[in-house]
This record gives C-alpha cells, structure tokens and sequence, in this order.
C-alpha cells in the first residue's frame, strides 16, 4: 500500500472526523462484552479513528497499519506501528498477545489472505476474538473498484469460508448496517430493505446517509482462536 494512501482516501477535507467510530466501537464492546483493559490490536488502523475509539472505551490498544500516516490526535495513548506491509509481514508480536484483534476494511486490500490471517490468528490468544468488516459484494459490485486498492471481494459465505479455513473457530458472520440507529432499533431495518428494492444497485455514492448505509453494506465476521 502506497505511505499516501490513507493521506489521499481518507484525507480530513473529504471524509472529515465523526463520532461514527466511538459508536460503532461501543456497540461491538457491548455485543460482544469486550472487557476494559483488554489487550487490543486494530490492525490496517489507517488514521487511527477506531484504534483511539477503543482506547477511549478503555482498551490498552495497539494499532498497526502499512501506511506511515500517524494522526496525533488521534492516535494519542494508542502504541502505533506504521510501514508494515500486512499481506507478507510477520506482525511485530508475540504469539498468544492479544485478547482482541479488529480489522475494518482491511482484508479487501489483499490478494491472498494466508498469510494475513494466520499471523492474527498467531498473536490471539487462546479464545481470542477477531472481528472483521469487509464491503458486501452483492451491494457494492458496481462501486467496489472505486477505490483502486480493492483486490478481493467478500461475500458473507466466503468471509465465513476463509476465516474457517485459515483456523477460526465458532465463526460467524451477517451482513451488517452501518446505521447507529439499526442498533438500537432493529425493528427499523424493513425501512432499508425497501429502498434497497427500490433504488436497485448501488452505481454512485448518495449523499443522504440513512439512504445511502441502507444500499452499501457490510459483512460483519468473527471468530475465535482455539483455546487448545
């Protein structure tokens, strides 16, 4: 991954900071009841949004990324590793270190996963938890090589496949909204489903969020490291 990538896609003028990230990184600390002072690595960290959202929520948190791009702010009290190549490196850590590994938009980016996947499923400790979000294919086809970085499209069976394959135990996965208020009230989503019939795939970003995360989805997984 190019040192500017992050610097070009996700530069503050265009996608500027929000509180999105501290509340989705709420709700997957309550969903999955992630303890204070647990030992987290948000890996593909990129500026740093999510990694300083569990820090807030009291995780001793690592962040890598291959990007050198470190925001300050952001990443403040967080112990970040830049320019580590995640497709073939072997992640700076201990085996058995971390009780929770994070990965958001991340394994979209890389030809072939093994590599990737075995190195979190290495620095997990027994029971460990790994969390992953990938863009749906089935809902994003016809933007998904917008970003030119893009190598490998995820359908919810083949996110479950993979990470079975290379290890994870009790695997799940869904498809996944980003609408903080689906959340809380889930009973809603028909709202979604029906502007997904109506307005057919997605071909351009909308500007309206409630309509636009109601057509661009994500895939939601997770899985284990096997306690034995």
């Amino acid at each position: 991954m190019p040192n500017n990538y992050v610097n070009t896609i996700y530069n503050i003028k265009d996608r500027p900071l929000t509180s999105y990230p501290d509340q989705l990184i709420q709700y997957l600390v309550s969903r999955y009841h992630i303890k204070k002072k647990s030992i987290l690595l948000d890996s593909g960290a990129g500026r740093g949004d999510f990694s300083e959202a569990f820090f807030n929520a009291g995780m001793s948190t690592w962040a890598v990324d291959g990007s050198e791009y470190k925001n300050k702010k952001n990443t403040e009290g967080v112990k970040y590793i830049g320019n580590v190549d995640l497709e073939t490196a072997v992640l700076p850590f201990e085996d058995n270190f971390f009780d929770v590994v994070f990965s958001k938009s991340v394994l979209e980016h890389i030809h072939r996963p093994e590599q990737y996947l075995s190195e979190i499923n290495r620095i997990l400790k027994p029971g460990g938890l790994f969390i992953v979000l990938v863009p749906d294919w089935h809902s994003q086809m016809y933007i998904y090589y917008d970003d030119f970085s893009h190598v490998q499209p995820y359908t919810q069976k083949g996110l479950e496949d993979v990470l079975k394959i290379y290890g994870f135990k009790n695997v799940g996965t869904e498809i996944f909204y980003q609408l903080p208020v689906l959340w809380k009230h889930p009973e809603i989503k028909f709202l979604c489903r029906i502007l997904q019939f109506i307005g057919g795939p997605v071909k351009k970003i909308a500007r309206n969020k409630f309509y636009r995360f109601s057509r661009e989805l994500m895939i939601l997984g997770t899985g284990r490291k096997s306690k034995k």
